[in-house]
Parts: C-alpha cells; sequence; structure tokens
C-alpha cells in the first residue's frame, strides 16, 4: 500500500472512531448508562491524543525539512557570493568595510580586514567615498596592471532610511577585453597618401643621375617610413604614393611629430630647392572607399595650406602636423595662366560679376578686387565690388583716388548687392577663403556661382561648393596673384596707372614694404606694375595716418613685455568693438613689434566689451597661422589672428606664451636652421 493511501485510511479511521465515541457519549448520558458514556469519553481521548501526537511529528518534521533547505539556500547563496566572477563589498556610511567577498580580496591585492577605511582600500582622488555616496556611478578603474569596470549602488545599512546610506561596490575584470579592443583599436587600418608636392621644381636644373637619385631617395624615404610601421607602401605616379599602415603605427608616427617630413627635407641633391612632401592620411572610417576619400581630401588641404605638412582625419577630426619650412615660391606661372584662362571663361557665361574681400578690408584685398573688375570690365560684363562697411583702407583709397577712381561707383553694400544678384551671376572672392570672414554672408549664400583667389594657407572650414579654386601660399599676397593673372587674361591688355598703384598698394602692405615673404615673383609683379605707372609716393599716401593713431600705436609698443626671449605681447584695452581704426593699430603694432632686436614672435591683444582680437606676426621662426589655428583662427605663416568673444586677456596670455615656448623650441631644435634661417614650426 502507498504512503499516501495509508496515512488517507488513518485518518479516515480517526474519524470514523471519533464519530463512534461522541455518539457512545451521547446514547450513555441519553440512556443513563455510564459504561457507555465512560467508554465513548476514552475512545474520543484517544482519538485525540493520537491526532495530536500525529500533528507534533509532523511539524516537527516540516520544521526540520524547512531548516534544512534554507540551510541549504544560505549555504548555496554563500556558495554563488563567493564564487561570482565578480569582486562585491559593502561599506556603511562612514565608508567602512562591513562585508567582502573573496574575489574583491583578490581584486584590490591588498591585506583589508572588516572595519577598514574606504579611502586606504580604494584611494582618492580616483575613489572618493563621498562623492560616491552622493548617486550611483559606473566607471573604469585600473588596480595595478587589471583593469576594472566598478559599479557604485547606494543600499541602505541600518534600520535608519533618512540618515544612512552606505555603498555595495561591485569589481568586474574587463582586463582582457580592453586588450582585445586595443588591439582591435590599434590594428584597424589607415590610408595615407603621399605626395612629393615641389617634384617639378625639385627636379629642375639637375642632370639625369641626379634626378635619378632624388626620386630614389624620395621613394626610399616613404617606403622606409612604411616599413617601420610595418605598413607597406606603393608608387602609383611620379609623385604621388599610397601607403598602408594601421593605427598604431599612425598614432607611433604622430608622437615622433611625423619624421618623415624632416629627413624629406634633409635630402640635398638640389642646392636650390629643397624637397618636401605632403602627406593625407584617413583612419576611423566605415570602409576602405570611405577613408581613401577622406585620405586625399587631407592631401588637398595640405597642399591647400603650402605643402610640407601632414593631414589627418581621425573620424571627424582633423589634425595638422608639420609645416616646419616656410612655403617654397614656384617659379612657373603655368597655373597662373590656366587659373587665367578659366576665369575669362567663367566671366564671359555669367550675367554679372561680384567681387567681394574679407570683412574689414587691408589693401590687399581692395587691390585684388579692383585687379578682378579690371577683368570683367574689359569683358564689357556688369560687375560690382561688395564692401563690407568697415575699416579706413576703402575710404583712404577714395580721397587719395578722388579725380580719377573709375572704380568708387562700382563699390556697394550687403542689401544693394542682394537687389542686383541674379541666377546667372559670379562671384570671385579674394584674400579670403572662410565663409566667417567674408564681407557679405548674404551675398556669399545667394550665388552659387563661386571662384576663390587667396594666399593663406587652406583651413578646415573653407567655403565649398567652388567653381575654381585658386590658393598660393607661396605667394606674398593676393595681388601679387591677381597681377600674374592680368598679364594672362587677355592680349594686349593695358592697366591704368591708378589701377597698378592699388594693386602695387596690395603688394606692398602684405609685404611689409618688400620685407616679408617677397620671392622672385613678388619683385616681378611689381616690376610689371611699375612700368604701368604704379605710384610709389601715391601708394605711400595711403598709408599716412592721424596723430592719435600714431600716438596710440606708440602707447601699445611701449608697454610691450617679454615673457620669455623671443616673444613680445603687449594688451590693449578700452576700445570699442565698433571702432575698425584700432584693429588696425593694433596690427601695426604688432608689425613694428617685430622689428625689434631679438623679437620674433609679436602678439598684439586688443580687449574690448565683446571679446579679444588678436594679432600675431613671426619673422619666419614661428608658423603663428598654426598658433591661432588652435584659438580659434588663422591667417597666414607670418600673420595670423583671431577674435574671441567673451575671453579676457589674461586669460589666454599664458596659452599664448606656451604655444610660442613650444614652438621657439622645436624650432632651435630644428638642424635645418643654421643653413636655411630659422624655420617655421606647426
Amino acid at each position: 500500500m502507498k504512503p499516501e493511501d495509508r496515512a488517507h485510511l488513518w485518518s479516515t479511521f480517526r474519524v470514523a472512531m471519533a464519530v463512534l465515541g461522541t455518539i457512545s457519549v451521547v446514547y450513555g448520558l441519553y440512556a443513563n448508562l455510564a459504561l457507555w458514556t465512560a467508554g465513548g469519553f476514552a475512545v474520543v481521548l484517544l482519538v485525540y491524543y493520537f491526532s495530536s501526537r500525529s500533528s507534533q511529528l509532523r511539524e516537527a518534521w516540516f520544521n526540520h525539512a524547512m531548516t534544512t533547505v534554507v540551510r541549504n539556500i544560505e549555504r548555496a547563496n554563500h556558495y554563488a557570493v563567493q564564487r561570482l566572477p565578480v569582486g562585491i563589498a559593502v561599506f556603511d556610511n562612514d565608508g567602512h568595510l562591513q562585508w567582502k567577498n573573496r574575489l574583491f580580496n583578490e581584486f584590490i591585492n591588498i591585506e583589508a580586514p572588516l572595519g577598514s577605511v574606504f579611502d586606504k582600500i580604494m584611494p582618492p582622488p580616483d575613489n572618493n567615498f563621498a562623492t560616491l555616496r552622493v548617486r550611483d556611478a559606473d566607471k573604469q578603474i585600473k588596480i595595478g596592471d587589471r583593469i576594472y569596470s566598478m559599479l557604485v549602488r547606494r543600499i541602505q545599512t541600518t534600520e535608519d532610511e533618512k540618515n544612512d546610506t552606505g555603498i555595495v561596490i561591485y569589481l568586474y575584470d574587463i582586463t582582457n577585453k580592453e586588450r582585445q579592443q586595443r588591439r582591435y583599436e590599434d590594428e584597424r587600418p589607415v590610408v595615407a597618401y603621399v605626395q612629393f608636392d615641389n617634384y617639378s621644381d625639385a627636379l629642375k636644373g639637375l642632370n639625369e643621375n641626379d634626378r635619378a637619385s632624388l626620386v630614389v631617395a624620395i621613394t626610399k624615404a616613404v617606403t622606409c617610413w612604411a616599413e617601420e610601421v610595418n605598413g607597406y607602401s606603393i608608387k602609383y605616379a611620379e609623385d604621388l604614393y599610397l601607403v598602408g599602415i594601421n593605427k598604431k603605427g599612425l598614432l607611433d608616427t604622430i608622437n615622433h611629430k611625423f619624421p618623415i617630413l624632416d629627413k624629406v627635407r634633409e635630402i640635398k641633391l638640389n642646392p636650390r630647392i629643397t624637397p618636401t612632401i605632403s602627406i593625407g592620411i584617413a583612419c576611423n572610417g566605415k570602409n576602405l572607399s570611405e577613408m581613401a576619400q577622406k585620405a586625399q581630401s587631407c592631401l588637398d588641404l595640405a597642399l591647400g595650406r603650402g605643402g610640407d605638412q601632414a593631414v589627418v582625419a581621425m573620424g571627424d577630426e582633423v589634425s595638422f602636423y608639420g609645416a616646419r619650412g616656410s612655403v617654397q615660391a614656384k617659379n612657373t606661372r603655368v597655373r597662373a595662366r590656366i587659373v587665367a584662362q578659366a576665369i575669362h571663361e567663367l566671366m564671359t557665361s555669367a550675367d554679372k560679376v561680384f567681387i567681394m574681400g574679407h570683412v574689414n578690408e587691408d589693401y590687399d584685398a581692395i587691390g585684388a578686387a579692383i585687379g578682378v573688375a579690371k577683368m570683367a570690365r574689359t569683358l564689357n560684363k556688369e560687375c560690382y565690388i561688395v564692401w563690407s562697411g568697415q575699416g579706413s583702407a576703402m575710404t583712404n583709397l577714395v580721397k587719395v583716388t578722388k579725380d580719377g577712381n573709375p572704380y568708387a561707383e562700382l563699390v556697394i553694400d550687403e542689401a544693394t548687392a542682394m537687389e542686383h544678384v541674379t541666377t546667372g551671376s559670379l562671384l570671385v572672392l579674394v584674400d579670403h577663403h572662410r565663409p566667417m570672414l567674408t564681407a557679405a554672408p548674404k551675398v556669399l549664400a545667394a550665388i552659387r556661382k563661386r571662384v576663390i583667389i587667396d594666399h593663406h594657407r587652406r583651413a578646415e572650414d573653407a567655403i565649398e561648393d567652388v567653381m575654381l579654386q585658386y590658393m598660393e601660399p607661396s605667394t606674398s599676397s593676393t595681388s601679387e596673384m591677381v597681377t600674374e593673372i592680368l598679364q594672362y587674361f587677355q592680349e594686349r591688355m593695358e592697366i591704368s596707372p591708378m589701377e597698378a598703384s592699388v594693386l602695387y598698394a596690395g603688394i606692398v602692405v602684405d609685404t611689409k614694404n618688400f620685407a616679408v615673404q617677397a620671392g622672385e615673383r613678388t619683385f616681378e609683379a611689381a616690376a610689371y606694375l611699375r612700368r604701368y605707372g604704379a605710384d610709389p609716393h601715391a601708394v605711400s599716401q595711403l598709408f599716412k595716418e592721424d596723430d592719435a593713431s600714431i600716438i596710440l600705436r606708440a602707447r601699445i609698443i611701449t608697454e610691450m613685455k617679454k615673457p620669455i626671449p623671443g616673444l613680445a605681447i603687449s594688451v590693449h584695452t578700452g576700445s570699442s568693438k565698433d571702432d575698425q581704426n584700432v584693429s588696425v593699430i593694433v596690427a601695426q603694432a604688432a608689425d613694428e613689434l617685430l622689428t625689434m632686436n631679438d623679437v620674433h614672435v609679436s602678439v598684439v591683444l586688443n580687449e574690448n566689451e565683446d571679446g579679444v582680437s588678436i594679432s600675431a606676426r613671426s619673422d619666419g621662426s614661428v608658423n603663428v597661422q598654426i598658433m591661432m589655428e588652435e584659438l580659434g583662427g588663422g591667417g597666414h605663416q607670418t600673420v595670423a589672428g583671431v577674435q574671441i568673444k567673451g575671453a579676457k586677456a589674461d586669460d589666454l596670455i599664458p596659452k599664448i606664451i606656451e604655444m610660442a615656448k613650444e614652438q621657439m623650441k622645436e624650432s632651435d631644435s630644428d638642424e635645418g636652421n643654421t643653413a636655411e634661417g630659422r624655420k617655421e614650426v606647426g
């Protein structure tokens, strides 16, 4: 018989006996039979006794079973907690250790008895108990050579719900995962394009043996660089190389500041021309096709900034390296002739021509604008020069050439220009290529056919969607570039003395009267303008100033300080943000500071209620454009600036000093300085 059947039979028997006993008691009392009554009571008592006894036995068995289950659960829970692949520790509201599992003890690698203080187990500043108590946290920490993911959760450690908050810490060992992630990142592919950017000039004048030796030397330098970082290189054109490396190799190259650029410059087979290369690199792309496109864009950006540098696109961030040497002027005018023909075709097909310089135009922007207007007028095209309305250069020009300036009527403001814009209009942007610097942003947005003529290094935020882009960082000024274009624009084109003088003024102002960035082609352009009647005396009249401007500039110069050797800094405060004359004087003061002995870099800060504007100048030993780019500005290698809204001069000066110190230190360590003078550093 089954146990459950026996239990059921026994239960039925007890009920039956209890019923019979009760009936016997009732019958005995009714019939007055004591024996029946006594016997019935005895039966009922026996049933009660055995039922109670059975209940006690079942309760005892149940309690024993429950105790065994609870003990087993606690044992299993304790074993599970101790054996979890997670280090766990509980701290009370005072930061004392209340409990920990075995793995936590192994992870922290120190002896930590109960009651130990949190700060001794996991020392600050990375781990601060007062901070961790405020909210739950999830962070990554390093203990020894292992990396852990630490989860912090607040818990209640006593019955005081309001004032008592402890924490429980969970440590996950993610060392292997992080190492695999790092290995994966290190092995990510990187695409690089390398161009021998002055190939034609470097080979010019060499015999066949030296030409072959130079090309082999460049190829060997590129190949050695690729092999040093476990990559490969392929030469697929006379002056172009494709290099494939991994991200670790790229980071090593970045940490060493692209020594390949220096090694190429050290090749001295041509005594007149130092060979240089430009590198465009892309990594962290979705696929190789996307990275190849980005690498090509970076190479174009490096070439547009003058070459001799590397531009790296890592995701959405673009970084610049190199640019140690000054940009070498190109002796060939082939590109100028091609650009002249292209502009001629674009103007011929355009309804109207608009020419626009940068905001607060200087004489270089104005001279270039008038030179381009001359081209449009030669083709009998309706043209306009869009003026920002700022600065004194345009006003001075009108005064000096009042009787013989046929271009005064072409100068219009933004609102007037918008009334004349048509769908077939052509916009020529001179002396700038960034949207934030343009004289009339609405005109820039309204005209889609655009041409850029500029001598500044290409910036990352250059104006897009242009039909023709002519940028030559090696050229002294945009006026020089326009002068060369005029010579090839149309046969037998004559320019007037006024036009020649304005272009001459543009060259003079950007070369500091032929003292800075003036190359062979600069003097050829100046000679061409002189042949057509450029008047140096009339140009000198443009630069005359009133006594207040001279006094202010003198005060800025006298308040100059030299925080480190080679660097001159001066600060001007109190001017209005709308006073454009002050910004010109500040720039002039920076120029004059550079003429002092032992000053290689001059920086003048103009602080007003709107922020700080900075004018920086260099004698070529430091690339001030790179310095200003770090602050959000730009410019040229020896002339640059930036405007920072809401800033204070005192906050910016320490950063400027550090940037100048670092770059002058790199410049002094450049071996080429002894032979070629102080070079630019990026």
